[in-house]
């Protein structure tokens, strides 16, 4: 009996140690500020751990089972264990999207992959993480449209991944394509998110309190006849958003939380002109909150064309880049190191008819620079869609499309292009650095930065790649 009590005894005694260094980490929540952990086997000899360029290094004692960890960098990416004696739990990984190319939303195998994310939008969530918006064409593939949807996917910094894909509604079948017929915008304040879309010839707005894992519609009153190209912010509670429909410019204001209240505002052409219905619009928020709306322009009677910024008040917009001529009609709109941006399609150069990709700047949004024809890096064309982005310090980002050409671009494909000064640009495209060969001519393509300067590229893939087709994003390193 004696001998039998005294095995008990030691494999007791192995059991409980077992239990002390079988801790399971887990990450309850992790935001830009902080992040909050928890781990089982929790005992005076145990310690949590993070990650740092020198190594792991213990940053609190591990017998509490939980602990808040705020001495992070809003952007920065840390890996966490229990170290119990030198036996060492799960490693957990927290942080925004790691740097290259990652796919947000993978589409279906076996589905039609260029009808999945012919449309996106993008915008950033409260932590400085990519929110999208895309479209899926025909879900269940019986060759009816009328089961088109928008869905939602967001960056998870808890789980350090992309969440899967939500519906947030049906819209039926889109009649646009080469335009952003939809919009998504975080508010940074409180984290609700927002989804502006068409459904048929009327307008639904779509709210998420909850990270977009549930959404509540209500429609929006449309008198301008069937929307077209949709572009959206909102701050501080408060929405700002314009819609280029069949008959009208309309731009609405009011509270992000309540549709029923806002107010709506027919949009001016310049005298002798009209704008383009069909093209789409853009629209940027300059540092004091102000908003500027980008578009282009028909002569009423003659063959001239432009592209023109108007901001709320103004009678008539000011001319961004007068002349030229183009088919298909496209503007991005940015700001950021106290300048407006317009990254723009149009034939400025009457011996070129290869290159449609130009750029203009502006401090004062009346004043702009003289248009810059952007380079490729190959015996290819430039031309929409078109992204752009302006970090805090004046470094620009812009990407575009190439539909033709003699041979591949050096650097592959998303085409991207470089500048700091607005003037002189260099071009490199993504894939070769990814290593994949990326589409040249993708559906839907966006630039935009993050806080911390660093720029995400959002693109659709419908290409066989190692990464995918779907919604792929590239983060800058």
């Amino acid at each position: 009996m004696r001998r039998l009590n005294l095995i008990l005894g030691m494999l007791s005694i192995g059991l409980s140690a077992g239990v002390l260094t079988a801790q399971d980490l887990s990450v309850k929540s992790a935001t830009g500020k902080a992040v909050q952990l928890e781990w089982t086997g929790a005992s005076a000899t145990a310690a949590l751990e993070r990650s740092s360029p020198q190594g792991f290094a213990k940053i609190a004692p591990g017998d509490t089972g939980h602990f808040t960890d705020t001495s992070i960098a809003p952007f920065g990416t840390y890996k966490y264990r229990i170290n119990t004696g030198g036996r060492f739990s799960n490693e957990v990984t927290v942080g925004p999207p790691p740097a290259g190319v990652t796919n947000a939303a993978p589409a279906p195998a076996g589905s039609e992959y260029d009808k999945y994310g012919p449309a996106t939008a993008v915008d950033l969530d409260e932590n400085g993480d990519p929110v999208i918006a895309f479209e899926w064409i025909d879900p269940n593939g019986d060759g009816d449209a009328a089961d088109t949807e928008i869905r939602f996917v967001r960056w998870d910094r808890a789980a350090y991944k992309w969440v899967a894909p939500v519906r947030v509604i049906t819209t039926g079948s889109m009649t646009d394509q080469e335009v952003n017929p939809i919009a998504v915008s975080c508010d940074r304040s409180n984290g609700t998110i927002a989804v502006f879309t068409p459904v048929g010839d009327n307008l639904s707005y779509e709210v998420s309190t909850d990270h977009g894992a549930t959404w509540k519609n209500s429609s929006v009153t449309n008198t301008g006849g069937t929307p077209h190209a949709i572009a959206m912010a909102i701050a501080s509670g408060q929405l700002f958003a314009v819609v280029n429909a069949e008959q009208a410019q309309t731009y609405f204001t009011g509270p992000a939380a309540d549709s029923s209240s806002w107010k709506a505002q027919s949009i001016s052409a310049g005298e002798g002109w009209k704008a383009r219905n069909s093209s789409n619009i853009a629209l940027a928020v300059d540092s004091s909150g102000n908003i500027a709306l980008g578009f282009f322009e028909d002569q009423e009677e003659g063959d001239g064309h432009r592209y023109v910024l108007w901001r709320p008040g103004q009678k008539d917009p000011v001319a961004i880049s007068t002349g030229g001529t183009t088919d298909t009609p496209d503007i991005a709109l940015t700001y950021g190191g106290n300048n407006f941006g317009a990254l723009f399609a149009v034939q400025l150069d009457s011996n070129d008819s290869d290159h449609w990709v130009w750029y203009s700047q502006s401090s004062d949004a009346n004043s702009w620079s003289k248009p810059v024809k952007l380079p490729i890096d190959g015996p290819r064309s430039t031309n929409p869609p078109l992204g752009l982005a302006i970090d805090s310090k004046g470094a620009i980002t812009a990407a575009f499309g190439s539909n033709s050409g003699s041979d591949a671009a050096v650097c592959n494909s998303p085409t991207v292009s470089r500048s700091s000064d607005g003037t002189n640009w260099k071009t490199c495209g993504l894939g070769k650095a990814a290593g994949a060969d990326f589409s040249p001519q993708p559906a839907t393509l966006h630039v935009i930065e993050a806080l911390n300067d660093a720029a995400y590229v959002v693109w659709q893939e419908p290409g066989e790649t190692k990464y995918k087709p779907g919604v792929l994003v590239w983060h800058e390193r």
